[in-house]
């Protein structure tokens, strides 16, 4: 009997050590419930055939009737679209007049990302965009958990001990969790130094990525100013309240340039954002400003056919500005690459103005003109380049199977030392651990185009703090300039001056006048 009884015991220890295997199988998927969507791993491709083969309730829904790639993929080589055009949906005119008012709006309505209060009480009651959102269903996970292991000891242990007590040392099952103890200390160690290093790389590439935001908005910001400072000068007359003053504005010639190269410009940048992949490149980070049919983002819609007559009826391009995008499009040019096109028209327009005399300048000036716009183009593609090598996957992996089986093991490793305290002890855990991994994940996605959309970079706020920058700060500043006033001080004012500040009219008497003596001859 006594051997059949401790045969029972050690089957049902060995039963809860398989906890943790459950757990991890059930967390990546409750963190991605969590967010809204299932990992692009799963959701993209099929199980592979050892998968297919494993009878798993988790894997069941994600079976696909037949091997290949995803039906977006196969949607896309079907169509005989070039790389890069952008969906055109059936869409209502009033949602795209919507997204033409984003394009030219120049009055942000929120920050740029989510900010907060340094109270502390704000701070606890936050939800959304917080790690505990993110972590919620697998804390709860752990704790059922936890509290499974702790009724299940006490159920089967001979000895009794209070809710709040430690359990005995000498208990056959306690000391079973002894070793898995020992082990998850060494591994607690090692999570704590790995995860501590890649949120911080983590903060490091959402850093980078905000500051070539900011860059981007800086080198146009250059452009728009030199432009509108080499611009030739023309006189008029500008009648105040109190009197008539003269004024400098732009020449004839140089109005067209200037209207035509910053508006270029400004619509470059927004072109840009519209093509890159984000959260926010429609109207506001919700889903009511989607396509549909695919569930994208309508930021490409803005360089389809229909967007592009949207921004002519706007006046923000003109018709043969349109029809030559167009026919780009035609010879095989993707939409995507419509900023870099706007961005060389605007070039080879400061061209052609410096060779009719249009803008003024020395090479000096040139040169730096023309550094604004390769340093453009550079943070350009810094965008894409940064998104491309943001992390290895064999790094993010590490991380993931590391943090994943420490909260899986900590609810049998910490039970010895905590008994029923480990319930809610370890859900602490969980949500210290997976949140931070959770929040280095966001920060790897400063877009929000994986689901992280707490921390991510709201584009239309971008666009609209640099339609007003482009558009007004630098145009209207140049074309009122008063003449330099001419202030003629005479031999006779400057003499007369020093007569009265020697004659006491300051309160001090001019000094004695100093007696000369003739040289002596030695």
């Amino acid at each position: 009997g006594g051997e059949m009884c401790g045969y029972g015991v050690h089957s049902t220890m060995a039963q809860l050590s398989l906890v943790p295997l459950l757990l991890l199988s059930v967390l990546p998927y409750s963190i991605a419930t969590t967010r809204g969507h299932m990992p692009p791993c799963i959701s993209c491709f099929t199980p592979t055939p050892m998968c297919q083969s494993v009878d798993h309730p988790l894997l069941a829904p994600l079976r696909r009737p037949r091997r290949g790639l995803c039906p977006a993929l196969t949607m896309r080589r079907s169509s005989e679209k070039p790389m890069g055009s952008p969906s055109t949906p059936g869409w209502k005119g009033e949602r795209l007049n919507l997204l033409t008012d984003w394009a030219v709006s120049s009055a942000p309505n929120r920050p740029i990302v989510c900010e907060y209060e340094p109270d502390g009480a704000w701070l606890w009651a936050r939800w959304q965009g917080t790690v505990l959102s993110m972590t919620v269903l697998p804390i709860i996970l752990v704790i059922l958990a936890s509290g499974s292991i702790d009724v299940v000891v006490h159920k089967l242990s001979s000895q009794q001990w209070g809710i709040l007590d430690i359990p005995p040392a000498n208990d056959p099952n306690v000391m079973e969790l002894q070793g898995i103890r020992h082990l998850w200390e060494y591994q607690l160690t090692l999570c704590t130094f790995i995860l501590t290093f890649f949120t911080q790389e983590a903060y490091r590439h959402y850093r980078t990525v905000y500051l070539t935001t900011r860059s981007i908005q800086g080198r146009i910001n250059d452009i728009c100013m030199l432009v509108t400072m080499g611009a030739t000068r023309g006189e008029e007359e500008l009648l105040t309240e109190n009197r008539t003053s003269v004024i400098t504005g732009y020449s004839d010639t140089a109005v067209d340039l200037v209207d035509t190269c910053t508006r270029l410009i400004r619509l470059s940048h927004t072109f840009f954002w519209a093509a890159t992949p984000t959260a926010s490149n429609g109207v506001s980070d919700t889903d009511e400003y989607r396509d549909k049919k695919g569930g994208k983002a309508i930021g490409p819609l803005l360089l389809s056919a229909a967007g592009l007559d949207g921004l002519v009826s706007a006046g923000e391009l003109t018709a043969e500005e349109r029809d030559s995008l167009q026919v780009l499009r035609q010879n095989g040019l993707p939409p995507s690459q419509y900023a870099y096109v706007l961005l060389e028209w605007v070039g080879l327009y400061v061209m052609d103005g410096r060779k009719a005399g249009v803008l003024n300048g020395d090479a000096g000036f040139e040169q730096n003109l023309f550094k604004q716009f390769t340093s453009l183009r550079t943070e350009y593609f810094n965008i894409g380049d940064y998104a491309a090598g943001r992390m290895p996957v064999a790094y993010v992996q590490l991380v993931q199977v590391l943090v994943d089986s420490l909260v899986a093991l900590a609810p049998l490793a910490i039970y010895p030392d905590l008994g029923t305290l480990s319930i809610p002890l370890s859900g602490l855990l969980t949500l210290f651990f997976k949140g931070q991994l959770e929040l280095s994940k966001s920060l790897l996605d400063p877009f929000g185009v994986e689901g992280f959309r707490g921390q991510n970079i709201r584009v239309d706020v971008l666009v609209s703090e640099l339609n007003f920058g482009a558009g007004s700060r630098w145009v209207k500043a140049g074309e009122v300039l008063p003449k330099l006033a001419a202030h003629s001080r005479t031999k006779t004012n400057l003499s007369n001056s020093k007569m009265r500040l020697g004659s006491g009219g300051s309160g001090m008497r001019a000094p004695p006048p100093v007696k000369e003596e003739p040289p002596t001859l030695r």
